[in-house]
């Protein structure tokens, strides 16, 4: 639902033509200032002429006031970020918001990358680092006592994936 106080500033274009009637507006209401200025620097001023021109001015700065003050309310909507017809800034806002943190997981994985990369780079050579549990794992088990490295063993998920792979070319013989 719209504003009625935004309804005559819809559309981008709308807008634009809201905003050259004001300028246009604005324009008059100097000339009318002008002339009824002028009018009352004659040594025998026409009072009918300055409340004409006086009347002018006054009717169009109405219309000035009322024109921008749509505008304003338009843009306050902006600003807020409230929901409004034509704008995309609570969009831009999700797609900013987005790509910040596309570029966060980014990042970290990099980051990860890394130190997979020296791992398996330790792991390669031999020098292996440790890593020491947190205080509520280590209470839980056994005393470690270091082991010597043997012979790589597949664990059960890699065990049932060759099991399950095997199946799979028995199946298609």
């Amino acid at each position: 639902s719209r504003m009625a106080g935004t309804q005559s500033v819809g559309a981008p274009r709308e807008r634009l033509l809201a905003l050259e009637k004001i300028e246009k507006d604005i324009a008059a209401a100097l000339q009318s200032a002008g002339q009824a200025l002028q009018e009352l620097s004659k040594d025998k001023p026409a009072l009918k002429h300055v409340e004409s021109h006086t009347s002018n001015f006054l009717k169009t700065l109405q219309e000035i006031e009322n024109g921008l003050s749509q505008q304003i309310s338009y843009l306050s909507q902006v600003s807020t970020g409230q929901p409004h017809e034509g704008s995309s800034y609570a969009s831009q806002k999700d797609l900013q918001m987005a790509m910040h943190r596309s570029e966060h997981v980014k990042s970290r994985l990099g980051e990860l990358e890394k130190i997979k990369q020296e791992h398996l780079r330790q792991k390669h050579t031999g020098v292996v680092r440790s890593y020491s549990l947190p205080e509520s794992q280590t209470m839980q088990q056994q005393p470690h006592t270091p082991q010597q490295q043997q012979p790589h063993t597949p664990q059960p998920q890699q065990q049932q994936k060759q099991r399950d792979q095997q199946r799979e070319q028995q199946a298609q013989l």
